[in-house]
C-alpha cells in the first residue's frame, strides 16, 4: 500500500515539475524559434476569415461536364478588416463565385493542370472589388485556396 501511495506522489511531483518547467521555459523557447505561444494572441495579424466552399459547374453545349470545387480562406491584414470581411462575407462569396464562373467559361479549368495562383488572383480581385471602402482600400490581403479540384460529371 505504501508503495502505491509513494508511486502516486512521485508521479504527481514529476507531472507538476514538468508542467512548471514547461511554463517557465516556453516563452523563452518560442521567442527564439519565432513560433507564438499557443495561448497568446498575435499582435498585428494576420487574421483569417473562412469563406467556405464554392462549387461552380463547367458547361459545354448546355451540359454540365464537370464541377469545380474550391475551399477558400481570406486573409485580412487587420482586425478591423477581418470584421468588415465577416460582415460582408455574402457579397465577397458572390463576387468570388462570379470570378469562378468567368474562369470556367473561359476554359481556365480545362486540361490536366490548373494554375492555382491565377485562380487565387481572380478571387482576390473579386473579393476586394465588393469590400473596398474609404477607410481600407483592400481589406483582403490574400486568398488562400485550401482545396481546388475538378469533379468530372459521368452522367452525360
Amino acid at each position: 500500500m505504501k508503495a502505491v501511495l509513494l508511486f502516486a506522489v512521485a508521479a504527481a511531483l514529476a507531472f507538476a515539475g514538468g508542467y512548471g518547467f514547461g511554463r517557465l521555459k516556453a516563452p523563452q523557447d518560442t521567442a527564439a524559434t519565432g513560433w507564438p505561444d499557443a495561448g497568446a494572441s498575435v499582435a498585428g495579424g494576420p487574421y483569417y476569415v473562412e469563406a467556405g466552399q464554392l462549387v461552380v459547374p463547367m458547361l459545354e453545349r448546355g451540359r454540365t461536364i464537370a464541377f469545380i470545387l474550391t475551399q477558400v480562406t481570406l486573409e485580412a491584414s487587420s482586425a478591423d478588416d477581418a470584421l468588415l470581411v465577416r460582415r460582408r462575407l455574402p457579397h465577397a462569396r458572390s463576387a468570388m463565385l462570379e470570378a469562378l464562373f468567368d474562369l470556367a467559361g473561359h476554359g481556365r479549368f480545362n486540361g490536366p493542370a490548373v494554375d492555382p495562383q491565377g485562380v487565387a488572383t481572380a478571387l482576390l480581385a473579386g473579393a476586394n472589388g465588393t469590400l473596398t471602402s474609404r477607410e481600407s482600400t483592400q481589406p483582403v490581403r490574400a486568398v488562400l485556396i485550401d482545396r481546388l479540384l475538378r469533379q468530372d460529371n459521368t452522367r452525360l
